[in-house]
């Protein structure tokens, strides 16, 4: 079990100095965020990899996992519904999977998509399933996992809970599918590690893992949660993956470093 900073709430500094700052605490793994400000990648386009192979190397820091931009409104919906949004979606992942094979990356992270309005969640999930076999098909190739996270239902229905996680789970059927567990995701739906691991015991890779009330994506320590606990229950199913500071409260955006060396100790004295 191992801590990996993000760069999602270095959105207004430069990647290095993200990859600096990871340096200075110690860190020797992360997830990796693509805004643009930080690596350009598109349906069309993806920026010449070389300067983040030069910055991996310059700070001895390996990129473990690669999140792409795909929350409503971003044109990467899983579940989209239309041929040119579809085919959009599918190119731009499989270019982020490109780029996990050049980084060598083992995964990337992926959501279910979001649903329209003025359809049933279930017509969008088919879409979500059809989608994940084909992006999954193609990272197999690459020898990359596809760890879905669920989100909440302000966003999206098609899996904001368990059910309906089991429910793409099952259509797709792959074995380099599996699951993210994400904080705000599961407190929301009132959902514990304990029910995760009873649903999927082998299909949990990675953990964006954040304090909150219980909801929020703060930094740890800035919420009402107890690290201990969480650390407790993932120490018990044995888990040994990732833990990623997805920080996405504004508070984190300003001196984002300081939340990096405040979590590592917090999380020193849990293990």
């Amino acid at each position: 079990m191992e801590l990996y900073p993000m760069n999602i709430n270095y959105r207004y500094y430069d990647l290095e100095y993200f990859f600096a700052k990871c340096k200075e605490e110690g860190f020797k793994k992360v997830e990796l965020w693509l805004c643009p400000q930080h690596f350009l990648i598109n349906a069309q386009f993806s920026q010449n990899p070389n300067a983040l192979l030069d910055l991996m190397a310059k700070y001895n820091i390996a990129i473990d996992v690669i999140c792409g931009e795909q929350n409503n409104p971003k044109p990467n919906n899983i579940a989209a519904r239309n041929e040119l949004l579809i085919e959009n979606t599918f190119s731009y992942f499989c270019r982020v999977i490109d780029l996990a094979e050049t980084v060598n990356a083992t995964k990337i992270l992926v959501t279910p998509g979001w649903n329209y309005y003025d359809e049933s969640d279930d017509a969008a999930r088919k879409r979500s399933i059809k989608m994940l076999r084909r992006i999954c098909d193609y990272a197999q190739e690459k020898n990359i996992k596809v760890a879905m996270e669920t989100i909440w239902s302000k966003s999206s229905l098609v899996a904001n809970t368990i059910e309906k996680a089991k429910e793409i789970f099952e259509g797709v059927d792959r074995t380099n599918f599996g699951f993210t567990i994400d904080f705000g995701a599961i407190h929301y739906a009132n959902e514990s590690i304990d029910d995760w691991y009873k649903a999927f015991p082998d299909n949990i890779w990675h953990v964006h893992f954040v304090d909150g009330d219980p909801t929020g994506h703060k930094p740890w320590g800035h919420g009402s949660l107890v690290m201990k606990d969480y650390i407790d229950a993932f120490k018990k199913y044995g888990y040994n993956g990732g833990l990623s500071m997805e920080y996405v409260d504004a508070s984190s955006f300003i001196k984002p470093e300081q939340f990096l060396k405040e979590t590592k100790e917090i999380f020193n004295k849990c293990i």
